[in-house]
């Protein structure tokens, strides 16, 4: 009899130690990365990683919605393009293993570039909301150039204006791989494209160091001039035409401690460049509308990279610019002037702030 049991016993463990090779065998090529698996389709498994931020942590998982994946030849010709979104009956790209597979590629070398939204394209197509507008490549020739990002705006004949319907833009990412990924017909192939995220939360308060209790976002203007809004295959910004960016929120605080207001206001804005040339920097504009007169006017990309603290300082201005998306910035004027202000921003339950006096102001 223990004969038997033993006998039964073995042969339900082949069984189970069968099953689980089974199981392997068909999501190895998914939960392995940089393994090759004679019994997985070839083509190219792609993974997708969003650490260029300062927490230096992938947060693709957590804040990707949505991903699209353009494939081009070695010469640049348009092949074909894949994507993959969340829904409320599966979040794929949640998964920290998540890899995209695509199949039927002839062999030879390929590049890539991808775009990617905190919510599914076609869905941000349908709000009101200021929006990325994609112009994709479809024909099999279509050359990787023809892929581009704008975001709409309205001709007011020298300048564009963003109408956001006070709404906030959906976030963008971009993301490429020009270095030729090799497909051959024997063995899959692997590639991990890096993104980066386009899109920037400004914060802005203004408090007046005389009165105080008299302060209100209604008596101000508040507007961000750049140049900004065609965003190109590479990333890079056609910056023909001027940009301006009023707030999509706007509202007042009360300060019972020192018994005056604060003023607030709200922006989002497409990617944010510092040039050698200080007069091609986007700009933040505050006017008063009682006296008509400028009482802040800073050039915007100097004024955020100061952030860097010495760690960061490994980074030049344009790397933290892009790596950095959330920003509080505080006015003080005094005497219808700007005194000074504060910058602040937040990493994780981190935060850190920094004083600029007037003076060292662009």
């Amino acid at each position: 009899m223990s004969d038997m049991i033993a006998q039964n016993i073995c042969k339900w463990m082949k069984g189970v130690m069968a099953a689980a090779i089974t199981l392997i065998a068909l999501t190895g090529c998914h939960d392995y990365w940089h393994q090759d698996y004679q019994d997985c389709p070839y083509g190219v498994y792609v993974k997708f990683k969003y650490d260029y931020n300062l927490q230096r942590a992938d947060m693709f998982p957590d804040h990707v919605g949505q991903v699209t994946l353009y494939v081009f030849d070695e010469d640049g010709h348009f092949v074909t393009s894949q994507t993959e979104t969340n829904s409320a009956l599966s979040s794929p790209l949640k998964d920290p293993n998540y890899v995209m597979h695509i199949e039927n590629l002839q062999p030879g070398k390929y590049q890539f570039l991808a775009l990617a939204g905190q919510n599914a394209y076609a869905d941000q197509m349908q709000t009101s909301r200021a929006k990325f507008v994609r112009t994709e490549p479809s024909a099999k020739n279509d050359d990787l150039h023809k892929l581009e990002v704008n975001l709409e705006h309205e001709n007011r004949g020298d300048y564009d204006e963003v109408m956001n319907n006070s709404l906030p833009l959906d976030t963008l990412w971009h993301g490429k791989l020009l270095d030729g990924v090799e497909v051959t017909s024997s063995k899959p192939a692997y590639a991990t494209i890096p993104l980066i995220r386009d899109t920037k939360k400004i914060n802005v308060a203004l408090r007046d160091l005389d009165s105080p209790q008299d302060m209100d976002i209604a008596n101000y203007e508040m507007t961000i001039e750049d140049h900004n809004a065609r965003i190109l295959w590479d990333n890079s910004l056609d910056e023909s035409r001027k940009l301006v960016y009023t707030p999509h929120a706007t509202w007042n605080t009360v300060d019972e401690t020192e018994q005056g207001k604060t003023a607030h206001a709200d922006f989002m804005t497409s990617r944010i460049l510092k040039h050698n040339d200080i007069n091609q920097d986007g700009r933040l504009l505050i006017k008063s509308k009682e006296t008509g007169k400028m009482v802040v006017n800073v050039n915007l990309p100097d004024l955020l990279s100061r952030l860097r603290t010495s760690e960061e300082y490994n980074y030049d201005a344009q790397e933290f610019l892009d790596r950095a998306y959330d920003y509080k910035l505080q006015f003080f004027i005094q005497g219808g002037k700007l005194k000074y202000c504060y910058i602040t921003i937040s990493v994780n339950v981190l935060s850190w702030s920094k004083r600029i006096q007037l003076e060292e102001l662009n």
